[in-house]
């Protein structure tokens, strides 16, 4: 098998020589052992680290509408920086393995903190099948995966986008809110009462898609906990 192992790495190794993978932040080529991001960018990504905080910003946009157990995002999300591409490129240029990656980068860096202790389910925020044929994928299915593969916590389908909408991309608050109400229902609400549900999505800027999926699900599993995680947050205003 070792040997094995060797031949693949070296195959790896002579096709990066033709092909080399390059960091989605800075184009610059990666080595060995650098995944998505050279060391350079990964040590400069903008960290929240705020899922200690019991009343952090993200809970702040949110906890207006339905409480919140727990609240997590990975980096913060500025416009005019290089970071954004990793998310672009994970949602419209056919990537979705890096939030994958990306999850799972961030579930090993807050796992220890017990963020995920108690948490019986991962509801991805859904796509209406129409917007997913379309695109090929859903990429918050792909957060929702990363995460299961350190916790082991199952993904489950609950969540479900009844209708399709327009992007919430470059909306003001007041037009994200209208956009995104009375599109997010629950199915088989039984499987959630009494448990606590972790909500994933790949950013939050308003909160107006994490606070429309978390009020369905209080409103179909009243005894339901709701806890909720991002990639990506803007900063609050």
């Amino acid at each position: 098998m070792e040997i094995f192992r060797e031949i693949r790495q070296w195959v790896s190794d002579l096709s990066g020589l033709f092909f080399p993978k390059l960091c989605e932040v800075c184009d610059r080529p990666l080595v060995h052992g650098e995944e998505i991001m050279c060391l350079h960018c990964l040590y400069g990504l903008p960290l929240c680290n705020i899922h200690n905080d019991s009343f952090n910003t993200i809970h702040q946009r949110l906890m207006r509408h339905v409480p919140i157990e727990r609240a997590a995002a990975y980096f913060y999300y500025h416009r005019d920086s290089s970071y954004t591409n990793l998310i672009l490129s994970a949602k419209y240029r056919d990537r979705p393995r890096i939030i994958e990656t990306l999850a799972e980068d961030f579930a090993r860096l807050i796992a220890p903190d017990g963020f995920f202790k108690g948490i019986d389910l991962i509801l991805p925020v859904p796509m209406h099948r129409s917007k997913k044929l379309r695109r090929g994928y859903n990429q918050t299915e792909y957060l929702a995966r990363g995460i299961n593969k350190v916790t082991g916590i199952p993904v489950g389908d609950n969540l479900l986008a009844s209708r399709s909408h327009d992007t919430q991309t470059r909306k003001g608050a007041y037009r994200r809110w209208l956009n995104a109400q009375n599109i997010y229902a629950v199915c088989d609400s039984a499987e959630l009462d009494g448990k606590h549900i972790l909500i994933v999505d790949d950013v939050i800027t308003t909160g107006a898609t994490l606070m429309a999926c978390c009020e369905a699900v209080h409103q179909a599993a009243p005894t339901a906990t709701v806890s909720v995680l991002t990639l990506a947050a803007t900063e609050l205003q």
